[in-house]
């Protein structure tokens, strides 16, 4: 785990010990095992003390920020610079909220606690609040404890009724384990309620995949990208650290996770 500085890691004692290794190596005279030694640690301090990993991210999410903005042209989009649509959401029929950005916690008031992409279901009740849509769909979810037909988005979606946060309909999408689910479950649902027009919201890196999940089920969606990592974020102690910084590591496993699992996507025929 890393501290509030951003600086202190579990990793950290062991890179430490890698550049003393190589120091010792080197002092010794013995170059084969300063390399070998040398090229990890010169890899993790790239990762985790420059702003390599954070531009990477960020040129990923840069292209869908403008989904919440009441700007852009007349017909309510605007084109990133890349050419990719960044979306200023018209009314649809329904916003789903693919799941995530929760867990389980018995302990907690509501069952449930948020992680970093709780921003998901934070996004998609303000998009209702805005009157975007007339019902919200909650991702799918592993399930209940003690409980295997229950998904655990059912203690969300007590939780957005009981809040009073919203006065559309609120359902889920039950039992899920990944996007490919909630996109079949989705599309099973959208025809029983006659749903057409869909704001997707997802974290920003997640979109290219659920978007092209979405389309291979016959299913045209407007995305809403929130839960950005890098565009935008402040890095929390400056571009460079002497010692290199867990929440880096993090974002490159996130990056590395979508990247891959488009791939495995697509080697299935899901997208």
């Amino acid at each position: 785990d890393w501290s509030v500085t951003g600086v202190q890691t579990c990793a950290l004692p062991i890179w430490c010990l890698m550049v003393l290794g190589v120091l010792w190596l080197i002092w010794r005279r013995q170059w084969q095992g300063a390399v070998w030694l040398g090229v990890p640690a010169v890899l993790i301090f790239l990762i985790g003390s420059t702003p390599l990993v954070d531009a990477i991210v960020a040129r990923a999410e840069r292209p869908w920020v403008g989904g919440l903005e009441d700007r852009g042209r007349r017909d309510g989009t605007q084109m990133a610079e890349d050419g990719r649509l960044a979306v200023n959401p018209q009314p649809a029929d329904v916003v789903v909220a693919l799941g995530g950005g929760y867990y389980l916690s018995e302990h907690d008031m509501f069952g449930f606690a948020l992680d970093t992409g709780g921003s998901r279901v934070l996004t998609a009740l303000e998009l209702v609040r805005r009157g975007k849509a007339k019902a919200l769909v909650l991702g799918g979810s592993v399930p209940l404890t003690g409980k295997p037909g229950v998904a655990a988005s059912s203690l969300v979606q007590e939780w957005v009724l009981a809040s009073g946060m919203t006065t559309v309909a609120v359902t889920n999408l039950g039992l899920c384990a990944n996007t490919h689910d909630e996109a079949l479950r989705f599309k099973e649902l959208s025809a029983q309620r006659g749903w057409r027009k869909v704001i997707l919201v997802t974290s920003a890196l997640h979109i290219p995949r659920s978007v092209a999940v979405f389309a291979a089920q016959g299913i045209a969606v407007v995305p809403v990208a929130c839960d950005f990592q890098a565009y935008g974020v402040p890095p929390v102690q400056g571009d460079f650290s002497p010692f290199p910084r867990q929440i880096r590591f993090h974002h490159l496993a996130l990056y590395l996770h979508e990247k891959i699992g488009w791939w495995v996507y697509r080697a299935k025929g899901w997208v």
